[in-house]
């Protein structure tokens, strides 16, 4: 067989592999937009949890503006804590969740501790409402889509937190 056969074979097969993909993609039924506010959330805790600097930052938008911090401060606060060796834990209970477009708010009560060089420090379970909006992304670097990212938090006092 020539080698052009070849690769003209090889093109066609993954051309077909990458519309049976899309096609599949494209049948998933999508969930309610409720249910993807919380599962975000979900992925926030438990990269938090992780340590995972970078999912972390990929669920904060780049309006990001809260109690006195932007986005790239936020990064370095929550780098330098990691790089410390802190062991942070989160638990939350959500009370509500309002949508309005591509804008969510979350209320919820959250509690968070962590461990550093052995000892155990607790910051008081407060209230909180988390501020999302949906926002361009891509989906495995190639496939336009949507993300909801967190743009505003009220309720977080962060004396004692430095």
């Amino acid at each position: 067989m020539k080698r052009s056969t070849w690769i003209a074979i090889c093109g066609a097969t993954a051309l077909i592999a990458a519309l049976l993909v899309m096609w599949r993609a494209a049948a998933t039924p999508t969930p309610p937009e409720e249910q993807v506010v919380r599962e975000r959330l979900e992925e926030i805790r438990a990269a938090i949890e992780e340590r995972d600097l970078n999912t972390v930052m990929d669920a904060i938008s780049n309006d990001f503006e809260a109690f006195g911090y932007s986005r790239e401060r936020l990064r370095l606060e929550i780098a330098s804590a990691f790089r410390r060796g802190t062991q942070p834990h989160v638990s939350y209970t959500i009370s509500g969740v309002s949508l309005v477009g591509k804008e969510a708010v979350v209320n919820m009560h959250v509690e968070v501790w962590w461990e550093e060089q052995g000892l155990v420090s607790r910051h008081e379970p407060t209230a909180i409402q988390v501020k999302l909006r949906k926002e361009p992304a891509r989906k495995w670097l190639v496939f336009p889509t949507e993300k909801w990212r967190v743009i505003d938090v009220e309720g977080i006092n962060i004396d004692g937190l430095e």
